[in-house]
Parts: C-alpha cells; structure tokens; sequence
C-alpha cells in the first residue's frame, strides 16, 4: 500500500477528463448545430466546406444577377410595346394620308399627330431606364432588319400550319359564326353571292412581334369618306414565333383555333359594319374597343388565355351555378379593373352580358345569348345611323354607362327587371363553362381545347375564303461600330464564359429611319407606309431578342438554382450536426462522466486505510 502515488486516482481523473472533453465538444456541436466548430474537428472536411460555401454564396447572388437581368429586359420589352402601339398608329394614318380624297391641309393635320408620336417615340427610349442605366442608349447598336429565305424546315412546317387554317380552322369559324348569328350570316351571304371575291383573303404567316404577345390580326381597308369596306383586301396574318408549325401542345391549339375565331369575328364585322370598325374620328357612333374585342371574345372564348382565370378558379368550388357562395369575391375580382381599360377580360363579360339583356329568355346559355346577340347585330344593320349607345340602349334596355357601371362595380343588383344581376351573370357564365372557352359560336360554352372550332365546313362554300398563301422569314441583325453592351455574371468563376452579354439598341426614330417621315403628300404618305412598317419589323425583331434574353435567363437560373440546392445538400452531409448521432454520444459520455466521478470519489477513499495502520 503506497500513498505517493494513487494510481487508481490518477486513472480515473485521466478518463474523467477525457470524458468531460468529450460532452464539451457534444454540447458545442449539438448547440451551434455543427459538427465542424473549428479547424480541429475535421481540417480536410472544413477546406472542401469552405469551397463549397464559396460555390453556394456565389451561385445564389449569381441567381439574383439573373433576376435583375430579366427585370431590364422586361422593362426594355415593356416601353417597346408602346413604341409598337405608336408605330402601328403612325402606319394607319399614313395610309389614311395615302388616299387621294385627302387634301393639303387634311394631310398637315395627320402629319402634326405623327410628328407628336416620333417625339413620344424618342422621348420613350430617351427615358427608359434600369437602376439608372440607358436601355435605349444612343450609342447602342443600331438595328436593323433583313428579310431572309427560311429553311426547307421552316418553310415546311409553316406551308402545314397555313394548310390547316386555309382549309379547316378558318372556314369552320366562318360557317360557325354565320350559322349562329343570322342576322350577319344572311346578311354577307347575301352580299357574297353577288361578288365573292370582295372577301377574299390572304393569309400571312409570318413574324409579327415575338412569342406571347400579339397572336394574330385581321385586317381591312376601307374607302373614305364613306367609310365602305374596300373589295378584296382582307388579310389574316399569324405569327409565325408563337405558331411555328401545326406540332403544338393541346393549350397552343386552343389558344390557336380560340384566335382563329376571334380574327374571323373582326373580319365579319369589318365587312359588315365599316363605318362603325373604322374609327376615323372617335366619334360615339364608332364601336368602342371594348365592344369590338369583346364580340371577338364571345366568339373565340373568353376563358382561352387566361384573361378571366381567377374566375375559373373561383367558380371551380361551386357546386352550381346557383351557388352564391364566392359572389363577394367575384364582385371583388370585377372591381379591380374596368371595362373600357381590361377590353380582352371585362369587355369580354360586358359584351356577354349585352347579349344576356338583349335575348328573350332570362337563362345563362348558348342559345339565349345566341338570342340576344343577334338581336344586337339585327339592330345595327337596320340602323346606320344611330349612335353606338343609342342602339344598345334601346336594344338591352339599359345604358351603355350602366352596362358598363354593372360589371366595373361588380353590382349584386339588376339594372333590368326580371334579368340577373352582373355578377350573378358573370358566376353563371364562367360556372357553366367550367374547363371550356366559354365561346357561344362553338357546340357549348364549356366547350375547349381543340374542339372551338368544328371540322366539317367546306371551304368553297363560305362567303369568306383564303385564296392566297404568304409566308415572310427575318432576321435582326446588328449595324453599328459602337456597342454598348451589359454583362450580368452568372456564375462564381472569374471567366467570360460566366458572363450573359445583353446588347442595348438605340431605338430612337433616328434608328428606327423615320426620323424624317411624313404624311404631307400623297406620294410621301405612300413612302410613309413602307417607312413605318420596317419599322416595326424592327421593333419586333428587337422585343424578340429580349424575350429570348428572358427565357434563357429563366432557364440559367433555374439551373443555378438546382445546383445551389444540390451542392448545399452535400455541404450539409459535411458540415452540420447529425443531431441523433450526437444526443446518442452525449448521454452515454453523460453516464460515464457520472461514472468517472464515481470510481475517482472512490479511488481518492482508498488512502484513508493508511490511517488505521498508525492508530
């Protein structure tokens, strides 16, 4: 028996300390939630997790890069659709300026409003800013647009697409239209009889403006100052970048023959009602923009491009459509916009309700809105001369104002006696055409998908035909020696292959080359015409680039955003906690420590048996 040396003690209080060390480093990690606290727990995992932490901070700003990428772009794509809107006017006076029953002072007057629209141009793109940059700038590439030959692809995928308009898609919205309405089917069947080529039409495939904005347009002339429509110069153009060919998704063929209709609609009353579609002097016996868009609307469907989703949405939990339950959420929805400003949503509801007020019966259907809207036309062909408010006031029984009050205020209450109220009208509609179109020329109002229009028309037989197939391929390409370019980073490597150069155009009416274009003779105005629409060609060509720097900023960060996930989920397996694993140590180091004080309390005891040797 020694006292100098315990031993015992000594290996108790070494095990013990290992053990407190131990819960020390198990408290550390289960409390910060890491299990790499310092250099000391794992050198090798600490280096690979600080370069991953570089590639996860730099990726997430990197996606943030892109976003502010699209933010410029969509603003860029947001003041050209302005100029675009400008330029379209700019080229409809200067064909009206074009006509020879115009005067000197008749085309000074049309010029002074062009020459206001080019400084709107100008000062557009002068202002046009992001995060104080020049989107616009002067000195940025000037654009310029060349008319190419397009590939045996191209060309064979567009020849199929126009093949199935010309033969199906536009005579079955004809023959549906004029079956259903017969106060307009009488009426141009009748006219057609007595010279059908004045209705013939071109189709144009062709670019318009890019993917997602406008689809298609019909257009027409008219000879002023009788405002008569202008024999054979109707003309269907579709664009080509959002119906490239006849391999379209199940939406895009909705989307497609829901347009087709629509076109055809403002063909039929082009024909029909030329002094009213021309709106030469915005005088109120014009048709207003809502009622015009929203009879295309009644035709196509009105539920086809997501104009009045949030209907939809809310109407799917009804369960019918006498269900009043989301009445005050559809009022909300109609009050958020009007009439005269929403033309493809709430005009689309004005213009369904017009016919609901004008039909006989007092059902939400095919039939009676049917009813009404021929009603509606009937009245108009009978009457050339009455205002646009006169007519519909004497055919609806209510003012246009109040029409429009209705559906603006979301009004629970009818303005007419014995029909419904708007909203309860808007519930019932967009209920019983559920997953449909909500198209009264088609089967039913639920009614959609490939299905708006019929198959069964025959071509010859239609007072409107496509005789005339064209087809138009350009390209954007640069003019200039000064570039002023952005560069967004995209990555975490200092590399041009990081970098998504987006190039700013000068898009003044000096690049555009109609700085100087004008109305003042005949002869200029006939120039003007060519003038402006190169220029829109441009404008497109440029909206079709930034569309296209959108989607593949879109497609890049997605891509960014799956890898910072990825790489964090592997910088978690190295880095953080495993918090079962680690409770699991830290109550067994308990028990032991608890132990360890234990056999070292015990140990320190075993020297007091000395002291009975000396008593």
């Amino acid at each position: 028996m020694v006292i100098q040396h315990n031993l015992g003690a000594s290996n108790a209080s070494r095990m013990y300390n290992l053990t407190d060390s131990s819960l020390s480093t198990e408290s550390e990690k289960l409390s910060s939630g890491f299990k790499i606290n310092r250099s000391a727990d794992d050198a090798a995992g600490l280096s690979i997790s600080e370069k991953m932490r570089r590639q996860i901070r730099g990726l997430t700003q990197s996606s943030s890069n892109g976003g502010d990428g699209i933010s410029l772009a969509q603003i860029a794509d947001g003041a050209l659709t302005e100029v675009h809107d400008m330029l379209q006017r700019a080229n409809e006076l200067a064909v009206q300026a074009a006509n020879g029953t115009f005067s000197e002072s008749d085309r000074k007057n049309v010029n002074a409003e062009i020459e206001k629209l080019k400084e709107e141009i100008n000062s557009i793109t002068s202002r046009t800013k992001f995060n104080e940059i020049q989107i616009f700038d002067k000195n940025g590439t000037t654009p310029k647009i060349r008319k190419i030959n397009g590939s045996a692809s191209q060309k064979s995928a567009v020849n199929t697409l126009a093949g199935k308009i010309a033969q199906e898609y536009y005579p079955n919205a004809i023959a549906q239209i004029l079956d259903n309405i017969p106060s307009m089917g009488n009426k141009l069947r009748d006219l057609a009889s007595v010279n059908k080529s004045a209705y013939n039409t071109e189709l144009s495939i062709r670019y318009i403006d890019g993917p997602s904005n406008k689809l298609a347009y019909m257009q027409a002339a008219f000879t002023i100052p009788a405002q008569n429509f202008a024999s054979g110069s109707l003309s269907m153009h579709v664009d080509e970048a959002d119906f490239p060919s006849l391999d379209l998704t199940k939406s895009q063929v909705q989307t497609l023959e829901s347009t087709i209709a629509h076109e055809v609609m403002h063909g039929v009353m082009d024909i029909l009602y030329p002094e009213r579609m021309y709106r030469r002097d915005g005088s109120d016996t014009d048709f207003p923009n809502w009622f015009v868009e929203g009879a295309a609307q009644l035709t196509g469907g009105g539920y086809t491009t997501g104009w009045n989703s949030t209907l939809t949405y809310l109407t799917k939990s009804l369960s019918s459509a006498n269900d009043s339950s989301q009445d005050g959420e559809i009022a909300a929805y109609l009050q958020t916009d009007t009439v005269d400003n929403r033309e493809y949503g709430h005009g689309y509801l004005a213009a369904a309700y017009t016919c609901y007020l004008a039909a006989d019966g007092d059902d939400v259907s095919k039939e009676n809105l049917l009813n009404g809207a021929d009603k509606i036309f009937q009245a108009f062909l009978d009457d050339s001369d009455s205002s646009f408010d006169s007519i519909m006031n004497n055919v609806t029984g209510i003012s246009v104002d109040t029409l429009k009050n209705d559906i603006n205020s979301g009004n629970t209450t009818s303005s007419k006696g014995g029909k419904m109220s708007s909203v309860e009208f808007v519930r019932q509609l967009t209920y019983l055409s559920g997953d449909g179109a909500g198209s009264i020329t088609s089967f039913s109002l639920n009614t959609g998908g490939s299905n708006i229009l019929g198959t069964s028309a025959k071509k010859s037989d239609q007072p409107m035909e496509i005789v005339n197939v064209s087809d138009e391929y350009y390209q954007l390409r640069a003019a200039a020696s000064t570039y002023i370019n952005i560069n967004l980073h995209l990555g975490t490597d200092a590399d041009m292959s990081n970098k998504e150069e987006i190039t700013l155009y000068n898009m003044s009416c000096d690049a555009l080359t109609i700085s100087k274009t004008n109305v003042l003779t005949e002869d200029d105005a006939t120039s003007a015409i060519d003038e402006f629409g190169t220029a829109i060609l441009i404008v497109s060509g440029v909206r079709s680039y930034f569309g296209a720097i959108q989607n593949r900023i879109e497609h890049t960060i997605r891509n960014l955003d799956n890898v910072v996930e990825n790489t964090t989920a592997a910088e978690s397996r190295i880095r953080d906690t495993d918090m079962a694993s680690e409770m699991v140590k830290l109550s067994k180091d308990k028990i032991l420590a608890q132990a360890g004080e234990t056999i070292l309390a015990q140990a320190n005891s075993s020297a007091e048996g000395v002291m009975t040797l000396l008593s």
